[in-house]
């Protein structure tokens, strides 16, 4: 288990005792019957002995030695989701979770966001700069409309070179703009965490338990120095040792709880310790 997998289960997770869902055998045609609601009322409780896990852990981040970008520590994967994730970080939005409330709209992706600026300072200075310059430009029709009422100055005039020239500034700033953008184009941030590993048969059994008992499975591994980007150094293999992690979904909000630690397996190992015949 790695360092900050460790520290993650000793600060920000606490036993407890979880009540889990009912689980029978029966067919949708016996639970509607009187027999069936009653046996399904009076079913014992399964008790589940978890590990509450409090998702602002996953709020840690570390700065890559080589470019300074501040990412991540772990990643999450959905268990019945994709082997890869996919982040984009710009200089003005964050990667957003269709799942606000899932474990992963809790990584801490804001905190690379400087480093994406700091990738467009150029852009963002140039830019600013055009907006300053044509803005001034803008005002200075303003001004001379103002001093000609001043001045009892009266007709159409005015208003038309009023107009003309904003419209000129306008176009001279979308044309600017534009060019800015094919010379300076803006540049972002996209990381990539990939799940490489086959779960050994105790973690595998264990995750379709709780899949009973659970609305999401989770998998919390150490990503850090493991981000896939064009602006990143090559990632240095690694094992995986992950976290198994439940969410249960109770009136708009959700808990999470780990159910499980273990270290992934290769395929070539699972392949020999599931199915390799054993002499008596």
């Amino acid at each position: 288990m790695s360092n900050h997998l460790n520290l993650l289960m000793q600060n920000y997770c606490r036993p407890v005792t979880l009540a889990g869902k009912i689980t029978h055998d029966l067919f949708p045609l016996e639970k509607g019957c009187g027999e069936g609601k009653t046996l399904l009322a009076k079913a014992p409780a399964v008790l589940l002995q978890v590990q509450e896990f409090d998702p602002c852990g996953l709020a840690q981040s570390y700065q890559d030695k080589v470019t300074g970008a501040e990412l991540p520590v772990f990643a999450v994967f959905n268990l019945e989701g994709k082997q890869q994730s996919t982040f984009e970080i710009t200089a003005d939005l964050l990667p957003t979770s269709s799942d606000r409330s899932g474990l992963e709209a809790k990584l801490p992706f804001e905190k690379g966001q400087s480093f994406v600026k700091k990738m467009n300072e150029r852009r963002m200075r140039v830019e600013r700069a055009i907006t300053i310059i044509i803005g001034m430009l803008g005002t200075l029709p303003v001004l001379a409309y103002g001093l000609s009422r001043l001045m009892g100055a009266g007709g159409t005039e005015p208003f038309v070179f009023l107009g003309a020239w904003l419209l000129g500034a306008m176009l001279v700033y979308m044309i600017g703009v534009n060019l800015l953008d094919r010379l300076c184009p803006w540049r972002k941030l996209v990381i990539t965490a990939e799940f490489n590993g086959i779960l050994p048969r105790e973690a595998r059994e264990k995750a379709r338990t709780a899949r009973d008992h659970f609305d999401k499975l989770y998998l919390v591994v150490d990503q850090q120095g493991r981000w896939k980007s064009d602006v990143l150094p090559d990632p240095a293999p690694r094992a995986l040792d992950p976290l198994l992690v439940g969410e249960v979904k109770q009136g708009g909000t959700s808990r999470f709880f780990v159910i499980h630690q273990f270290d992934l397996t290769e395929a070539e190992q699972y392949l020999a310790d599931e199915f390799s015949v054993k002499p008596d």
